[in-house]
């Protein structure tokens, strides 16, 4: 590995070995389907569909009206036009980038520094057009930024290759093998790169066809996967969890699943249990990160629900350096030496020499592995807290809580949360509220937390935060600060 750039943060990786089948970019993903299935459904959109030659028509034209390294940032929600638009960016050599909502000044100014000037694509009526012929595609270089949250509060872009976003679907098919007839789906936003490669990537890879959906609530969710014969679907812990509980969904509505996969937080093994039960599928929990690309290890069926570990996938070696889990390129097996992870964070070299230094990749994750060589993750460096599937930066939420007048300090930190697999608490101290009470504390954080787009689940207030003997704030919650009644 070389790098990082002072400049652009970047590293080279050490040219990977080539994949054992399948394509060497994603420019070229429709190939094997054109030449074996032209005529097989590709891409479903409601009443709307596309066989493989019908998307490769589409993809051509949007390409077409793509330059190469021009920064293409697609706030779309999820449909057709959003997977169209994806894949043409990386047939045309673009750098694709995705958000469901507007940058913010200081990340605009970053990207397009290191970048160019942003093509935004936030409607259909926006999509390019063009005959542009499609350039040879270098494969390592960066092709795609996606967006994370840190312990600071600034947003990290974090970027990849085309090589590296190719890895998970092609690995799939030798882990989960295509079944007759898959269709995968999520309902989760594909603006979010490791949707993207989950979940369209993944199925046209595999060969399969992928269905587009974008409702979250169980009802229309049940309902999406029943008309459109789901089989593989990609989701986050609260998404089952509202599944198992909903009485608006019967069982006959995910009869077409056969394959639940769950990232974004831990869920609880109730929660699985009440949906293997009631559905007669068991959704299975992986651990991934943004740089990684997506998830590395995955739970074995073969435990029992709950037993809280998994096996890495074939690709990648997973190791605990002081306990804080690392990952390497595998070293044996077909799929040894090709697994490329992030090229580092756009613009912030120091942050990338953390992110690789000793020559592996730290997650910022702590964990153990066991006897087996199974991974068992038992908490975070970061503080990051994962409220249904949603990163939710902590100091974000104090700096906007701590502007108003009378809140001396405040502790926003995870509580394990039945539903959602961790909810937001807040631990305040203030000052004398003279003639405001506890109510109208909540009432005003109630109106900061709109404003700064992050949930208040639990609200206790403190005579002072917890501290360790140095005097050093402890961001965790006491046991028992959070009782029923504090919950907003």
């Amino acid at each position: 590995m070389i790098g990082p750039d002072p400049v652009t943060g970047l590293v080279q990786h050490v040219p990977p070995a080539p994949f054992p089948f399948g394509p060497a970019s994603i420019a070229r993903i429709l190939d094997d389907g054109l030449a074996s299935h032209p005529e097989r459904v590709a891409l479903i959109d409601g009443d709307r569909q596309w066989t493989w030659s019908e998307l490769d028509a589409a993809v051509t034209m949007v390409a077409g009206g793509i330059r190469p390294d021009e920064p293409m940032l697609w706030r779309l929600g999820n449909c057709a036009e959003l997977v169209i638009g994806s894949l043409a960016t990386f047939r045309a050599g673009g750098v694709w980038l995705g958000s469901a909502t507007p940058l913010d000044d200081a990340t605009t100014q970053r990207l397009e520094a290191h970048l160019g000037a942003l093509t935004i694509v936030s409607s259909i009526e926006d999509m390019p057009r063009g005959d542009r012929p499609p350039p040879e595609i270098d494969p390592l270089a960066p092709a795609a930024v996606t967006f994370t949250s840190g312990t600071s509060g600034t947003p990290k872009a974090v970027v990849h290759s085309q090589h590296g976003l190719l890895l998970p679907g092609l690995v799939s098919v030798d882990t989960e093998p295509p079944t007759a007839g898959e269709r995968l789906g999520t309902p989760l936003r594909l603006t979010i790169l490791n949707l993207l490669v989950l979940g369209p990537v993944s199925a046209l890879l595999r060969g399969s066809t992928f269905v587009v959906m974008d409702r979250t609530y169980a009802p229309g969710l049940a309902e999406d996967v029943q008309r459109h014969g789901v089989t593989r679907l990609f989701a986050v812990p609260t998404l089952v969890y509202d599944l198992a509980r909903s009485h608006g969904v019967v069982p006959a509505q995910l009869a077409s699943l056969d394959r639940v996969i769950l990232g974004g937080s831990g869920a609880d093994p109730r929660t699985i249990w009440e949906f293997f039960d009631r559905f007669d599928v068991r959704p299975t929990l992986s651990y991934g990160l943004s740089e990684a690309p997506t998830g590395v290890v995955r739970e074995s069926l073969d435990d029992p629900i709950g037993s809280g570990r998994g096996f890495p996938l074939p690709h990648v070696l997973v190791r605990t350096q002081s306990g804080e889990i690392c990952l390497e390129p595998s070293t044996e097996g077909r799929w040894a030496h090709t697994w490329t992870p992030t090229l580092g964070y756009l613009g912030e070299p120091e942050r990338t020499a953390e992110l690789f230094e000793g020559g592996v990749l730290h997650t910022g994750d702590i964990g153990e592995i066991d006897g087996d060589g199974a991974l068992r993750v038992t908490g975070r460096l970061s503080d990051l807290i994962i409220r249904g599937g949603k990163n939710i930066d902590p100091l974000a939420a104090e700096r906007a809580w701590n502007a108003v007048a009378f809140v001396n300090e405040t502790l926003a930190v995870a509580v394990p949360d039945e539903r959602l697999g961790e909810a937001v608490g807040v631990m305040v101290v203030i000052d004398q509220l003279d003639s405001a009470d506890e109510l109208d504390l909540v009432e005003i954080l109630m109106t900061m937390e709109e404003s700064a787009d992050v949930p208040i689940d639990h609200f206790v207030v403190l005579e002072e935060l917890p501290r360790n003997a140095m005097g050093k704030v402890l961001r965790t919650a006491p046991p028992g600060v959070f009782g029923e009644h504090t919950r907003v």
